[in-house]
């Protein structure tokens, strides 16, 4: 980067953002560095990109921008401008006169520049061993020579060279006061200006170190990193590193400018392995000349342990103006500001210990959740970040990220991310992946699931190849939801299959409500089998109700971090201040003051070095200003508050008036912001929101975040800032916030994720117009996110606000924009399964639009007829009758005609088909009179199904049509899915099962490439329905079986149950009693508590066969007693009920057959038995395919009231029917039947049995088969 070394001739090699290249300057492990020109001033820099988007190196060169953007110094390389292009970042820097140190070296130590090249830094898990013939610095291995030929000290210019090191100490303290540390101090990286000033170059490896009172950043590069002539142990061992690495690393170029070679030579790893177990030879054995100070300072330099080093480069630097004779010139303004070190990580070593061998569990596919919690300030995210760092050193790739609210403080509702925010980190780290490996590697990780995901991560959609990939197509909001389930899982295990994987998540009591259902997705399921570790963090105070539910769920490992104790403290601030053994009275009074917190702990040290009550003297001794007491009296020294809020208000009331306002907006603005948000929204001039943000960061209240953002250190400090703020102050801050956020892109217009942050700022700024504008916007986004929690908070809260302006200011906004907000509501809660609350919502939609709903049952009755006699006329004269003119009036009708099909879906789902019916048709009406019947597409085939269920069937198949889009120019094949499925459950309660089975089949196909996995599980639920009844009982089990596996890994209850039941049926009639008993016990256990009709009908009649094949009559009784009292309060509603209703007719018939007494009254049970089978009977006039079972319990039940006639009459027809309808297993049951009331030894009766017993041997039924032989094998004919 010299450009005494530039030979290139400037001519024009290409372009980067407004430069032009003009040639390569070097090229190095971690990027490359061209001479450029700017293309409009015609200035000369040096500008660094990387070669390949290599996952390393983009980490290198953000790590580099982010720390020189922050840094003014003369001694610090000056960024000028940065940007990125084609997808790799760069940046432009000051084109520096001068030559590096690695070549004043080879001048000084007279050796051939060719021979000694540049010292390669290296991103690699491991290095790999170099020869002499690779090009790059090698020193050879030998110990020191005799005494004889030992050579002067650096050759003579030993005070020269002191001096350099002295300048270069004065840059490094500043860079570690502001918090940062190199990590890649080499010759290479230093580059001496004409004046003999020492300039820092290369921060691709820089970091920060913060110190206690920093919140602990998630930054784990997951590799060994640096230059590993120069590198200290901790960097070797991939420990996180603090400024005595660079400490190390100085004391290596110290130690190779005074004797010509660093301490340690040779070759790859043994190079390693010698800084790590080595001592260095004493600089006096390889040179004369040597000051003991000298010696003794280079040797606590490079101790291998950092707590034992050498704390501060202040030190070596005073040490070395003690030594050399040159005048030193210090700059006031650049003077380094005091720190404080990480503590060693202390007080949690077990609970570490746990961690690891949980890695090693990971490494054999038994992935998981794992929740780490604590009160703020516990050291949660220390301890994640030091499992994370023992991730790293056991090859898993490490995503760290965390939660964040977008806004919010003491004033307001904390707004929470956007949706699935807690997942863009590791989105981003796959993005990162793909643009690295290119297509081959985008398809493998993404495909078409790329588009889906792009909802949440938009840089997804620039990704090589996903320009080609379709939008994926509108599905229902639940199904949506699980399609991105489903995707995030598939992606993730892609992600995971090559290396383990380690997903840090820090604050999830911010976390939204998608991000919390993915999480409990992928533990339900995915997570048991992947290379995958979710490690979570919480506040334990923020706990709140959905991620304690997550917290206690089956499979979730969970700790809570307690308070340190003495001991520990005392090892805390033994390291921070870099000292050994602090006085026990100062350390017990921050153990009681802090409650053992370490925030609080480094509070105090923090509040008492800022306020200069605590200092560094010229010795390094830590002292108390203007005082003589000892370390011990300390806290007698420091009148500091007690409180945390006291102590850190009292900090921030220190601040200075620029400085403070900068904070009161900081707050404002979230925890972590834009900076140039913060500046456009403070308003200053830019001198003094530089100087005010200076100081800021000075006082550590504020840090770099990264990529031009800022965070609060940590957000107490945040939160009690936000407190201090005045009413009127805060509207006014409010507002400017909201303004500076929306301006931000005036041509690509406000970001969906800033939805709800404005929606807050405007609301405490009082501005109910936008307030309202973007709650709405908000809440639209959170439902087509599937955020159904964070809609319904949004609009709960725009209908609050609305209800208390009308009351305050008699305005209220217009009927059909409330209209709206309670139909969105209501499609919320929808998608919450909360239907209770979604009929309530949407009768206050349809009422704000002038569409109430009847209160009364009479009411209900004339208006279905109202609304089947306007579909009528919408059919006799569609041109008359089907069409609003007026524009206003058919938005209000599409818009109730939308809350109108929510209700009708609701009340299928309670089992209320009268008003299911009633409501399906004001939807269809209402949409049809709007022009917009395309929005009820999905009702046509439920109407298609009424009309068939009474029996017209041309206006059916009409319906059915419209519901599959038949001669219409539109394309919702989700819709036509829906339709195909409705025609199909129309087709099957009709015992129509070829067309049953095709159109389900049909839907198949569409919902397959949809990816709606949920309506796909409900066509095989039809095509198991199909096989059932065409006896088809081995594969009917299979069927459900998968099913079964597919909805217990979606987490879908209804469908389990389903599946559980309908397996068990099968299992009953091939005589496997037993597993089918387990089954219908399992599925009753799911539906303890739950509102499903349907499924207890079946179940419970189920169990009641079950227990009569058992001989026990009272619990089949208590059963079959279950089945009525839920059949008398619903009417039937789908064709699969007729087995619970036959279920219960069976066990009374069988009930009464056991308790009547020849020529005595009929029983009691005899009434229930008549009731039971008159509902069958009832049922199979709706669902014609229940009539062979209606018959044969008719048949039955007047062969016990003594009418055989009758009885063989109707079980005839049963079995005759049933064969028509291409039922088996009811034919043979009806054979059966028949044979039983048949007279003994007659040949109707032979033939009868025979005809059953044939008829279940082909079935497989082997226990009924039986029961046919037995009844045979008492025939005379038998014998």
């Amino acid at each position: 980067m010299s450009a005494a070394a530039l030979h290139q001739q400037d001519e024009e090699q290409g372009r980067i953002g407004p430069y032009c290249l003009l040639g390569r300057l070097s090229a190095g492990g971690m990027g490359v560095v061209y001479r450029a020109r700017h293309e409009e001033t015609g200035e000369l820099v040096a500008l660094k990109t990387v070669r390949v988007p290599e996952v390393a190196m983009l980490r290198g060169i953000r790590r580099e921008i982010h720390a020189l953007r922050r840094i003014q110094h003369p001694g610090v390389v000056r960024v000028l401008a940065e940007g990125v292009q084609d997808g790799l970042p760069w940046y432009a820097m000051e084109l520096l006169e001068g030559m590096t140190l690695r070549r004043f070296i080879d001048v000084l130590w007279r050796r051939d520049a060719r021979i000694t090249q540049e010292v390669i830094t290296q991103a690699v898990s491991a290095p790999t061993p170099l020869t002499p013939g690779e090009g790059r610095m090698v020193f050879q291995a030998y110990g020191p020579p005799p005494e004889e030929q030992r050579r002067p000290a650096a050759l003579g210019r030993l005070d020269e060279v002191l001096l350099l090191v002295r300048r270069l100490c004065s840059s490094l303290a500043f860079l570690h006061g502001e918090g940062l540390v190199h990590r890649d101090l080499k010759p290479d990286n230093i580059v001496i200006r004409p004046d003999g000033t020492p300039v820092l170059v290369d921060f691709g490896l820089a970091s920060n170190f913060g110190g206690p009172l920093s919140r602990e950043s998630l930054d784990v590069s997951g590799t060994m990193e640096g230059s590993y002539v120069y590198m200290s142990p901790e960097q070797i061992k991939g420990g996180l590193v603090d400024a005595r690495a660079d400490l190390y690393s100085l004391g290596c170029i110290l130690y190779e400018l005074v004797v010509g070679q660093p301490p340690f030579s040779g070759l790859g790893w043994e190079v390693l392995r010698r800084h790590l177990k080595e001592a260095p030879h004493a600089l006096s054995r390889w040179v004369h000349g040597v000051p003991p100070e000298l010696d003794a300072l280079v040797s606590r330099m490079l101790v291998k342990v950092p707590r034992e080093r050498l704390g501060y480069v202040a030190d070596v630097g005073a040490v070395l103006t003690g030594l050399c004779s040159g005048a030193l010139t210090e700059d006031a303004a650049s003077a380094p500001r005091p720190y404080l070190y990480r503590p060693e990580f202390v007080g949690r070593l077990g609970l570490l210990e746990e961690l690891e061998a949980r890695l090693e569990r990971v490494r054999e596919q038994t992935g998981g959740c794992l929740f780490i919690g604590g009160e703020s300030g516990a050291g949660k995210t220390r301890l994640v970040m030091e499992c994370a760092v023992l991730a790293s050193r056991r090859a898993f790739r490490v995503v760290t990220g965390g939660c964040l609210p977008l806004s919010g403080g003491a004033g307001g509702e904390s707004r929470h991310g956007e949706p699935l925010h807690a997942f863009k980190p590791v989105l981003q780290a796959i993005a990162d992946e793909c643009r690295h490996r290119g297509l081959h590697e985008t398809e493998h990780l993404l495909g078409e699931r790329g588009k889906v995901l792009a909802l949440y991560e938009p840089s997804l959609a620039e990704l090589p190849g996903q320009d080609a990939w379709a939008e994926p197509p509108r599905l229902p909001p639940q199904a949506a939801r699980e399609r991105l389930m489903r995707c995030l899982a598939e992606t993730l295990a892609a992600f995971c299959a090559k290396e383990p994987v380690l997903l840090v998540m820090d604050d999830l009591q911010w976390a939204d409500e998608l991000s919390l259902g993915a999480l409990d997705f992928l533990r339900e399921g995915f997570l048991r089998g992947a290379s995958l570790l979710v490690m979570g963090t919480y506040r334990t105070e923020e706990l709140g109700t959905a991620l304690r539910g997550l917290i206690e769920s089956p499979g979730v490992e969970h700790r809570v971090l307690g308070q340190f104790d003495a001991p520990v403290v005392a090892c805390m601030v033994e390291d921070m201040l870099s000292m050994a053994s602090p006085p026990a009275s100062f350390v017990n009074f921050l153990t009681t003051r802090s409650a053992g917190n370490p925030f609080f702990v480094a509070e105090y040290l923090r509040t008492a070095i800022d306020e200069r009550l605590l200092y560094r003297d010229s010795l390094g001794q830590w002292q108390v200003a203007a005082r003589d007491d000892a370390l011990a009296r300390l806290h007698e020294a420091l009148p500091l508050p007690g409180s945390l809020h006291d102590l850190v208000c009292r900090r921030l009331d220190g601040l200075g008036t620029e400085a403070r306002r900068l904070l009161e907006v900081a707050a404002v603005l979230g925890r972590e912001l834009d900076s140039d948000i913060l500046a456009a929204a403070a308003g200053l001039e830019d001198l003094q929101e530089l100087e005010a943000l200076e100081e800021l960061r000075a006082r550590h209240v504020v840090e770099d975040a990264g990529n031009g953002r800022l965070r609060f250190v940590h957000d107490k400090l945040r939160e009690f800032a936000y407190e201090g703020i005045s009413p009127e102050r805060g509207r006014a801050l409010h507002r400017a916030a909201a303004l500076a956020l929306e301006a931000q892109d005036v041509w690509g217009g406000v970001s969906p994720a800033l939805y709800p942050v404005l929606a807050h700022h405007w609301e405490q700024a009082q501005d109910d117009v936008w307030t309202f504008e973007y709650l709405e916007k908000a809440a639209r986004h959170a439902l087509a996110a599937g955020s159904n929690v964070e809609a319904c908070g949004y609009l709960n809260r725009a209908l609050e606000l609305e209800v208390r302006r009308g009351r305050d200011r008699g305005v209220r906004l217009d009927a059909a924009r409330r209209a709206r907000w309670e139909r969105l509501l209501a499609e919320a809660l929808h998608g919450l399964s909360d239907f209770d609350g979604c009929i309530v919502h949407c009768e206050r939609s349809l009422a704000e639009l002038g569409e109430p709903l009847p209160t009364t049952e009479k009411g209900w009755g004339r208006f279905l007829l109202a609304q089947a006699a306007r579909q009528v006329l919408h059919l006799l004269m569609p041109q008359r009758w089907r069409r609003v003119a007026d524009r206003q009036a058919r938005e209000r009708m599409g818009d109730a005609a939308l809350s109108a099909l929510r209700l009708a879906e609701c009340y299928y789902w309670r089992y209320d088909s009268f008003r299911m019916m009633a409501t399906a048709l004001l939807s269809t009406n209402l949409a049809e009179r709007a022009g917009r019947d395309e929005k009820v597409l999905r009702l046509y085939g439920q109407l298609g199904s009424i009309a068939g269920f009474v029996r017209l069937d041309a206006l059916a198949r009409s319906y059915f049509r419209r519901a599959q889009q038949e001669d219409r120019a539109l394309d919702d094949p989700s819709a036509m899915a829906f339709g195909l499925i409705s025609e199909s459950m129309f087709h099957a309660s009709f015992a129509r099962w070829p067309r049953a089975a095709l159109k389900a089949s049909e839907a198949q196909g569409t919902l397959l490439l949809l990816g709606n996995q949920g309506e796909f599980e409900l066509t095989e639920v039809l095509l198991g329905h199909v096989d059932f009844f065409t006896g088809h009982f081995e594969q009917a089990l299979e069927r459900f079986a998968r099913l079964r596996e597919t909805a217990r890994k979606r987490g879908h209850f209804q469908h389990m149950v389903w599946s559980m039941y309908t397996m068990a049926r099968s299992l009953l009639v091939l005589d496997r009693g037993d597993e089918a008993r387990v089954l219908l016990r399992d599925s009753a256990g799911l539906l303890e508590g739950k509102h499903d009709p349907l499924s207890h009908i079946i179940t419970r009649g189920l169990l009641a066969v079950s227990a009569l094949e058992r001989g026990e009559w009272e619990v089949a009784r208590d059963e079959a007693d279950r089945v009525m009292a839920l059949a008398r309060r619903y009417p039937p509603m789908l064709f699969t009920e007729g087995h619970g209703y036959e279920g219960a007719a069976r066990t009374y018939l069988t009930l009464w057959e056991r308790e009547r007494v020849p020529g005595q009254p009929a029983p009691a049970v005899a009434e229930e038995a008549r009731a039971a089978c008159e509902r069958l009977s009832l049922f199979s006039n709706r669902f014609p395919l229940a009539r062979p079972m209606a018959l044969r319990c008719e048949g039955r039940m007047h062969w016990l009231a003594g009418r055989a006639w009758r009885a063989r009459w109707a079980l005839k027809r049963s079995a005759r029917r049933a064969r028509e309808l291409g039922m088996p297993l009811d034919e043979a049951l009806g054979w059966l039947e028949l044979g039983r009331v048949l007279e003994p030894g007659s040949p109707e009766r032979g033939s009868c049995l025979r005809q059953a017993r044939e008829g279940f041997t082909a079935l497989g039924c082997a226990g009924l088969a039986r029961q046919a032989e037995a009844l045979l094998s008492r025939e005379p004919s038998a014998a």
